[in-house]
């Protein structure tokens, strides 16, 4: 797997004046952080993909288990991803933060990742 590298605000990152490309476990940790920051219905080319953070997540006293059974299927789903071996979804009400974190095997090796969510 390869894909075009993009910076930390999610621009494509030139080197000179060529496209800088990652591959392997890079290419699938951010094929997989691009899927997690993708809202359902954000992309005119497919409106059936993203996470349905305004319908399911972003509401108010979303159920627990719908929410980590979305990030699971979105996890489970990408390219790549073999195994989800921990995962750990943690929600404070009070700040309405919801972070991420998890390992998954691929067919590159291991992926552990956190993710502060959107």
């Amino acid at each position: 797997m390869s894909d075009i590298v993009l910076d930390e605000n999610w621009d494509i990152l030139v080197a000179g004046s060529d496209l800088t490309l990652t591959t392997d476990i890079d290419a699938i940790r951010q094929h997989l952080s691009q899927r997690l920051k993708t809202f359902y219905g954000e992309w005119f080319l497919n409106m059936e993909i993203g996470v349905p953070y305004f319908q399911q997540v972003l509401r108010k006293n979303p159920d627990p288990v719908v929410i980590d059974s979305i990030f699971k299927r979105e996890i489970i789903n990408t390219p790549g991803i073999v195994q989800l071996t921990d995962f750990n979804l943690d929600l404070d009400p009070a700040t309405r933060v919801l972070t991420l974190f998890f390992s998954a095997l691929c067919t590159e090796g291991e992926i552990t990742f956190t993710e502060v969510i959107p």
